[in-house]
């Protein structure tokens, strides 16, 4: 111990080491401000679980203040995802509406599985993304099932859409095309008008996140009534992006952190398939399958307040 004590050298390392995630914990709240925020932001709960072994090494190194130092950033970084990690409660009775959402990619095979399970799920409201005409084709019988549609490009080949089996009021159907947002207001069993939104966004930093955002937020501020948002963020729950989306509309996530694309894992979990809903919101959430896509489904059922 006393020779490991005394090594300056692995001292120096290790407080280098502990400065650099630091600065990523503190960089990764500049997501407002910039858009390289959200992109470091991605590894914050990382960066969280690093600070804590260096605060153990530091114990073992005997230079307590730099370990107190260290779990002090480890506890901002987790302390800001604390609210991603509850859960929704679970009293949903027959009078909650289904909501599925689904980014199809453009490209993939089979279709048949999922057109089947997304319309057995009976859902009220489908939110979808990467719509293609190769996956208009192959589940043209699941979009048939939904009287009620809209349509908005977003890429080339790639449109969002919002499907529903609920009334629509008439003429307020939207699209911002090229924007990643399309939606339309929707009358519930209860009588309560809500929109139905459905949200691509692209890759943040050094891709256009940032500036989609902007414009996501102005056209949901301007709605006026409870919005239930649903898509595939890019962007886990706690980073700004979806952050400003919710608090423009009055939402938060509903669900928990869970990952939802095939490159994430145990350790990078990519929770960036979000629903969110107005606040106090009751219900239940379930992940769906693959079934050809590169992202899994997410299955809710909820009472709005």
């Amino acid at each position: 111990m006393a020779v490991f004590t005394g090594n300056t050298r692995w001292h120096t390392l290790l407080v280098v080491f502990c400065v650099l995630l630091i600065a990523l914990v503190l960089a990764g709240f500049t997501g407002r401000f910039l858009s390289v925020g959200d992109s470091l932001a991605i590894l914050r709960p990382q960066a969280g679980a690093l600070l804590l072994l260096c605060a153990l090494a530091f114990v073992l190194l005997r230079s307590i203040r730099l370990a107190l130092v260290s779990v002090l950033f480890s506890a901002l970084a987790f302390g800001s995802i604390l609210g991603d990690l509850r859960g929704p409660s679970g009293d949903c009775d027959d009078t909650c509406l289904t909501l599925y959402q689904k980014n199809l990619l453009q490209k993939a095979w089979p279709r048949y599985s999922l057109a089947d399970d997304i319309i057995a799920s009976d859902a009220d409201i489908v939110a979808l993304q990467e719509v293609s005409a190769h996956n208009r084709e192959y589940m043209a019988n699941m979009f048939a099932f939904f009287p009620n549609r809209v349509f908005c490009q977003f890429r080339p080949d790639q449109h969002v859409v919002v499907l529903t089996q609920l009334p629509v009021v008439e003429g307020t159907e939207f699209c911002t095309e090229g924007s990643g947002l399309a939606g339309m207001k929707v009358i519930a069993p209860d009588g309560q008008e809500i929109w139905a939104v459905s949200v691509h966004l692209d890759w943040p930093f050094p891709f256009e996140q940032f500036e989609q955002t902007k414009e996501a937020v102005e056209t949901i501020s301007a709605l006026d009534a409870p919005v239930v948002i649903a898509g595939d963020f890019n962007m886990v729950p706690w980073g700004a992006s979806v952050r400003r989306i919710a608090e423009a509309a009055g939402n938060e996530l509903f669900g928990t952190i869970e990952n939802t694309h095939y490159l994430g894992g145990t350790f990078l979990p990519l929770s960036i398939d979000n629903i969110l809903l107005p606040e106090g919101t009751r219900g239940t959430i379930e992940l769906r399958p693959y079934m050809g896509s590169d992202h899994l489904g997410k299955l809710a059922r909820f009472k709005l307040n």
